[in-house]
């Protein structure tokens, strides 16, 4: 039962302390819709879009894990585009998104997103977040498997975080947006992972003794 305990603790531990050398897990490794993660999914049909000034408010149509709120897009084809009312956005030089995104009211240690636009290049991208109050807030962009997808880690986990990015096309013709995924994760402060291996524990010992 120690040997196990032991085994378990040096696990999490490693597994969670961004402090003890080792990288913190990274959602990239893992698949969309993965336990424990919020996905949701934008492929700009009829009835989730809508004109919004000169550009759009598009709704996600696939959530799969639908808490916190689904995220809110704006996108805004530059310098002039438009929505073909089936699967795409099109600018004529490029697009501009701005996600908005909500998360749990037990703010976390940490907070990884991932987004991949489908086809294109991402640019210009910056993250914005706050708390009402004197937090600082870090941000590290991650890359991802292509020219259309880029991660960002945050710390803390902030109440609500802005990632807005630029669309552009990789052949020089007109810039197209083909979908959205945005796939996130809050990893817990790792004296809460303690307090959950602990309580295990406590639990798997009464079990035996019975």
């Amino acid at each position: 039962m120690k040997r196990w305990g032991l085994i378990l603790f040096v696990a999490v531990f490693l597994f969670a302390c961004p402090g003890n050398g080792l990288a913190v897990p990274s959602m990239g490794w893992w698949e969309e819709e993965a336990l424990g993660t919020t996905h949701e999914f934008w492929d700009f049909t009829p009835g989730y879009i809508i004109p919004s000034g000169s550009g759009y408010t598009a709704d996600p149509e696939v959530v799969f894990n639908p808490s916190p709120n689904r995220v809110a897009a704006t996108i805004t084809p530059l310098p002039a585009g438009s929505w073909d009312g089936i699967s795409t956005i099109t600018g004529s030089g490029w697009i501009q998104v701005a996600l908005e995104i909500p998360n749990y009211e037990n703010l976390n240690e940490y907070k990884e997103l991932w987004v991949d636009i489908g086809s294109g290049i991402v640019g210009g991208i910056t993250i914005s977040a706050t708390d009402g109050g004197s937090t600082t807030f870090t941000y590290e962009i991650l890359p991802g498997q292509g020219d259309a997808e880029f991660g960002v880690i945050i710390r803390p986990n902030p109440y609500v975080e802005k990632v807005n990015f630029v669309v552009m096309s990789a052949t020089g013709g007109p810039a197209v947006l083909d979908y959205i995924h945005v796939d996130t994760i809050c990893t817990p402060e790792p004296a809460m992972i303690g307090l959950l291996v602990f309580g295990g524990l406590i639990i798997r010992r009464a079990k035996w003794k019975l």
